[in-house]
């Protein structure tokens, strides 16, 4: 298929979060945008897309292919990729490295095509951005055993750090802090990831709305040998009662947290250690790059809660940390979605 070819597609991405369910339509003459949010179960979410074909199918809209953003493509899925049944195979065999996504993102590709039968569909990984990382970044302090079974660092919120440098093509010697329900800062020099908080897992890293970020391992072997918790229980506890809604009775919206802190001990203490896992991640992110340039803020939280940043830099400033420039950039993974599939479409394999 020709690029002019591909510029005639008409392109459906498809970016479930989680607890909303964004969505673009590209073709000829055609740009549409929807979000559903405060989806917080699959069968929420299911809801959500069937109401979207119906949408699409009532203004006659048909897409000719149809983009997925997918969390987890594992050590063999580094590239956009189209969908068939040997890859949902392969994705059903990932779903413990990210069990609070992996299902949802397989049920929302299946619903997608039964909906969309005749369209392409195609897998845009947010590991993908990381498959690059160094050495030095990808692996983790574990046995060679281990590595070799694939436990190493993979990062996540790929399709976000792209959608900034397509924004923000000039940054060099950056870190970019996707502050959202889920939260990770990574490095970035010459257009590549040099390191990143998230590791094997979205639930590792820093303090996010629900998933406990790093911890030491022997709490959860305490767990299971002491307290008597199984695994189902704690993968709950840490991927959705754990974080800011850990620390504050179930809290997790940083508005909230940020409107009751003064009159609240537990959303001050949320809001503050969310403050500084973010600044600690920074610094640590900071310390890979050959300078500091620039920090950018962006996601949900890091473009709309301006005191959050100020708080983050305050505390930058206080030990010398504190970049050269600071900017918001807001992310568009739908758009690098679009992108990807028609350049997957234009390749000579498309």
């Amino acid at each position: 298929m020709t690029s002019s070819g591909a510029d005639r597609l008409v392109v459906l991405a498809i970016n479930p979060g989680s607890s909303s369910l964004k969505v673009a339509v590209r073709g000829p003459g055609l740009s549409l945008e929807d979000s559903f949010d405060h989806i917080g179960t699959p069968d929420a979410l299911l809801g959500a897309l069937g109401r979207l074909a119906d949408r699409l199918q009532h203004r006659g809209i048909h897409p000719d292919a149809v983009g997925h953003r997918v969390v987890h493509g594992g050590p063999d899925h580094t590239r956009t990729t189209s969908v068939d049944d040997g890859l949902m195979d392969d994705l059903r065999r990932l779903v413990p490295l990210a069990p609070l996504h992996l299902p949802t993102d397989l049920a929302v590709i299946e619903a997608a095509r039964r909906a969309w039968a005749d369209a392409v569909h195609v897998a845009c990984f947010d590991t993908a951005f990381h498959a690059g990382l160094p050495e030095i970044s990808k692996r983790l302090p574990v046995a060679a055993e281990l590595a070799e079974r694939g436990v190493r660092r993979y990062g996540f919120h790929g399709l976000s750090l792209q959608s900034v440098l397509r924004a923000r093509p000039d940054l060099d010697n950056a870190v970019i802090a996707h502050l959202g329900s889920g939260c990770s800062v990574t490095a970035v020099s010459g257009g590549r990831s040099r390191h990143t908080t998230m590791s094997m897992t979205p639930t590792g890293g820093m303090v996010s709305a629900t998933r406990s970020g790093d911890l030491d391992p022997e709490i959860v072997l305490y767990l299971i040998e002491d307290v008597g918790y199984d695994v189902p229980t704690l993968r709950e506890l840490l991927d959705r009662h754990s974080g800011l809604a850990g620390v504050a009775a179930g809290r997790h919206d940083l508005r909230e947290l940020l409107a009751a802190e003064a009159d609240d001990e537990n959303a001050r203490l949320a809001v503050e250690l969310f403050v500084r896992s973010t600044a600690t991640a920074v610094v640590t992110c900071a310390l890979v790059l050959d300078r500091f340039d620039t920090l950018v803020f962006t996601g949900g939280v890091g473009e709309h809660a301006a005191v959050v940043r100020e708080r983050v830099m305050a505390l930058l400033s206080r030990i010398g940390a504190r970049p050269a420039e600071t900017c918001v950039v807001a992310a568009d993974e739908q758009i690098v979605i679009d992108s990807e599939v028609r350049r997957l479409l234009t390749g000579p394999n498309g």
